[in-house]
């Protein structure tokens, strides 16, 4: 093949961490030699970017000439798009990323779709998308596991007769590639004198998830409320934002903290972000999902203790020794004082968050593009 291919990214949800892999992907290609090019839509109405984005996106590219190679999401219908793309485009090597996927995904409680039964069908898009494309990638070995395993099993809920075998026939083509991180100038924005774990005596709390019952609000706020109530000396830094309802308790749960609350809300810039990181001393997060855990590996960079279950995609993530941690048993290591003796070092965490940059994931996927167009 030529050194250079033409790749066309296509992401449907473009915010939050699906926007900042499509821009670090663009940009890490582009370096490597490639011309990628990157259609959007914003991150709202997901159920609609699910069923309408393909053919929205086929309407536009009928008369456009075909790239190399499509590059998309799990929050597109691959299937749908390959079958109303111009007979043109029938030998464009097609490649579905998957941020998370619909059958394992816990759905929200107030959400009725499960109960109508009409979440069978986005699960089915992801099946389709997997099956429809060349390349199959995965955030995390976790995540790909959850998914092929959650195959059989909704598929043995499906009428006769089945589909044979379609985790097998994914799993043949799929790979595992991590996230990539952008963490250029962080360690500029790190505080002058920065307090050593063993130097805290108040630790700073840090929450940087979305405002999301699945990201384990429950297991937070149920933390929060017995520090309160003990009057265990710790301060609280709570980033990110909600795309819809509250949890029910989380604005109530900023009154109570008061003047403990050293930030609330969605951070000004990056720089700010960062630097609220830099300040904290502990990430204490239960995630009823966690695919890959951008926003853990993030606080980790900064030097930030995770306190996370052994669960999910943290046991890949994590670096060798970590001590894993549920949520049972916080309160017991801030009575304890546990960050002074954490077997892990911050500079550890920073180092192995660091492995996860871009620098280190773009040539893994530049290979396998080229892999793609070589068969």
């Amino acid at each position: 093949m030529n050194d250079s291919a033409h790749i066309l990214l296509l992401d449907p949800f473009h915010g939050g961490s699906h926007a900042a892999w499509s821009q670090g992907v663009q940009d890490g290609l582009t370096q490597r030699g490639h011309r990628v090019e990157l259609k959007t839509f914003p991150a709202n109405h997901w159920k609609w970017r699910m069923q309408g984005a393909a053919a929205i996106w086929a309407h536009e590219l009928q008369d456009t000439p075909p790239p190399d190679v499509l590059l998309t999401t799990d929050m597109c219908d691959l299937a749908q798009l390959k079958g109303l793309l111009p007979a043109t485009w029938h030998g464009v090597k097609c490649v579905v990323m998957f941020h998370e996927n619909q059958l394992t995904f816990p759905w929200s409680p107030t959400d009725n779709d499960p109960h109508l039964g009409r979440d069978l069908a986005y699960s089915y898009i992801n099946i389709s998308s997997a099956l429809a494309a060349d390349q199959v990638w995965f955030n995390s070995a976790h995540h790909r596991h959850v998914f092929l395993e959650a195959i059989d099993v909704w598929m043995s809920k499906m009428p006769k007769p089945r589909l044979p075998k379609p985790a097998a026939r994914i799993a043949a083509k799929s790979h595992v590639v991590h996230l990539g991180m952008n963490f250029e100038g962080w360690d500029a924005m790190k505080p002058d004198t920065p307090l050593t774990w063993t130097d805290c005596d108040v630790p700073v709390l840090l929450w940087n998830q979305r405002w999301s019952w699945d990201k384990g609000t429950d297991a937070w706020m149920n933390l929060v409320q017995d520090i309160l109530a003990r009057d265990i000396p710790a301060e609280f830094v709570v980033l990110g934002e909600s795309k819809g309802r509250l949890p029910e308790g989380w604005e109530a749960m900023r009154e109570h903290m008061g003047s403990r609350c050293l930030q609330w809300g969605y951070a000004d810039s990056k720089e700010d972000y960062v630097r609220w990181l830099w300040r904290s001393t502990v990430a204490p997060l239960a995630p009823k999902q966690e695919y890959f855990g951008l926003a853990v590996v993030e606080a980790m960079r900064c030097e930030v203790m995770p306190w996370v279950p052994e669960s999910h995609a943290y046991t890949e993530t994590m670096p060798e020794g970590h001590r894993f941690m549920a949520p049972e048993m916080w309160l017991d290591a801030l009575l304890n004082q546990s960050w002074r003796t954490w077997p892990t070092t911050p500079q550890a965490y920073r180092q192995h968050a660091q492995s996860f940059a871009w620098d280190s994931v773009i040539p893994f996927m530049d290979g396998l593009v080229r892999q793609a167009l070589s068969t």
